[in-house]
């Protein structure tokens, strides 16, 4: 497999899916754009928050694209290692009580157009990293989603987006024996119609999130440094 990997890299060379530095999937520039903590209010849970490894915009807009709509699979390992860093940092992992993970769910058509579940797939990952820090977590993907296509970050409205996704989420399995806490993550967060829409259906099972994981968060419009109100802090890994 490796010399497979090898020759493959020799025939389409890659670039950084961020900036496209020569033999690099995600560059070392690119990390640290993706190293923050961006933090804003989880919609639908009072004093819970959501925190994103960066800002949607530039390379890191750029990453996300190629990995979620260009199908470049190969960035599951390096946005793996930043959800698990920002799990560390924010305090969802702590050493302490276990970390259940639940990823947004794709729609039948984006799964279709992807051919994966693109969250459940990182997310999982993202649980065996921790594991291998010495975490207790596991990605549990509990929901569903009916919604039709469209690609989501392209609705620019929180009202359009919430009609589009609202009554499409729910439970898709019996939740039964979670332990510790339970976060959401999602690979960019707009308006924050669709975590609201997990938290509710979640809720609607019992199950109380704590906090949700994101890749990016997209700036408010008109707000070149902050994203729809967050704030950006710990701008390099610890």
């Amino acid at each position: 497999m490796t010399l497979l990997r090898d020759v493959a890299g020799l025939l389409w060379p890659r670039g950084c899916a961020g900036c496209d530095r020569p033999d690099e999937v995600l560059c070392a520039r690119c990390r640290a754009l993706m190293s923050m903590t961006v933090e804003r209010p989880l919609a639908g849970r009072e004093g819970a928050a959501s925190a994103s490894c960066g800002v949607y915009r530039g390379p890191v807009r750029h990453a996300i694209l190629s990995w979620k709509d260009h199908d470049d699979a190969e960035c599951d390992g390096p946005f793996a290692v930043l959800l698990a860093d920002l799990a560390v940092r924010c305090g969802a992992a702590d050493g302490g009580a276990p970390l259940t993970l639940v990823p947004a769910p794709s729609s039948t058509a984006s799964m279709r157009r992807r051919g994966r579940a693109h969250m459940r797939d990182l997310t999982s990952r993202t649980a065996r990293e921790l594991r291998r820090r010495g975490y207790d977590a596991r990605c549990v993907p509990l929901l569903r989603n009916g919604a039709v296509g469209g690609k989501s970050v392209e609705t620019t409205g929180a009202s359009q987006r919430g009609e589009r996704i609202r009554g499409r989420i729910g439970v898709a399995t019996a939740a039964t024996g979670l332990e510790g806490r339970v976060f959401l993550t999602d690979d960019i967060v707009t308006t924050g119609s669709t975590l609201r829409q997990c938290v509710a259906a979640l809720d609607a099972a019992g199950i109380v999130v704590s906090g949700a994981l994101t890749l990016a968060s997209v700036p408010e419009r008109g707000d070149a440094d902050t994203a729809d109100g967050a704030f950006a802090a710990d701008t390099t890994m610890p």
